[in-house]
């Protein structure tokens, strides 16, 4: 496996660290994955897939926003579409040779990389994907999703407090036949397991990425029929 890092500047004052982690065979396969608000992509979800779906033949790339740089958080939307495009220029430059190219993220990048304009994305991977606040459940808009009109998978906990399961199946229904919904048992906004079980942390990362790898395999056998 190949490792690759650049580093990127989007706007003014703005440093961005983009990580590759490419197969030695070379592949037309590209996964983009951004973090979401309080943590970066070393989370330990993409540390996992970083050295799982090489494996599969699977680009992977991940990277860090600007303003994980600084303690206060302070997020722009505008600036991380900024940021998110940035990435997806600098994957064009790396990685010429991607035919399919599915792009996403956790969180606040699931919301980020579904506003994203002319991108040419074969399919979507929404991690935890928030549809509301997780007391007063104030929605989030959603009319992005709508305007996307390609595969998405969305992969969400079944005690996310910010994605009501019943909110989450009306939403599949609304996308359809764009939509996917896979719900993980055990699980809050962050992928984790709440409570002791059958299974690992570990093994709860294969399964969302044998999902990952599902997903993107069903979406290039049916292009490759088209």
């Amino acid at each position: 496996m190949k490792k690759i890092q650049n580093i990127l500047y989007p706007y003014k004052k703005a440093e961005l660290l983009v990580d590759y982690h490419i197969p030695d065979m070379p592949s037309d396969v590209t996964l983009v994955l951004g973090h979401g608000k309080f943590n970066d992509m070393y989370i330990d979800l993409f540390n996992y897939l970083k050295d799982m779906l090489p494996k599969e033949n699977v680009n992977f790339v991940r990277f860090n926003y600007p303003f994980t740089e600084h303690s206060n958080r302070v997020i722009s939307r505008k600036k991380c579409k900024i940021a998110y495009q940035a990435v997806l220029e600098d994957v064009k430059s790396e990685l010429p040779n991607t035919k399919f190219l599915f792009i996403g993220g956790k969180s606040l990048s699931a919301i980020i990389a579904s506003q994203l304009e002319n991108v040419e994305a074969a399919g979507y991977a929404f991690l935890t994907y928030p549809l509301h606040l997780p007391v007063i459940r104030l929605p989030f808009t959603r009319k992005f999703l709508f305007k996307l009109k390609k595969p998405m998978m969305f992969i969400s906990g079944t005690e996310d407090k910010f994605a009501d399961r019943g909110m989450l199946e009306l939403l599949m229904g609304a996308l359809n036949p764009y939509a996917h919904l896979m719900m993980i048992p055990n699980t809050g906004h962050s992928l984790e397991l709440l409570h002791e079980g059958k299974r690992t942390q570990e093994e709860l990362y294969k399964e969302i990425a044998d999902i990952l790898l599902w997903f993107m395999s069903d979406v290039i056998e049916k292009r490759m029929k088209n």
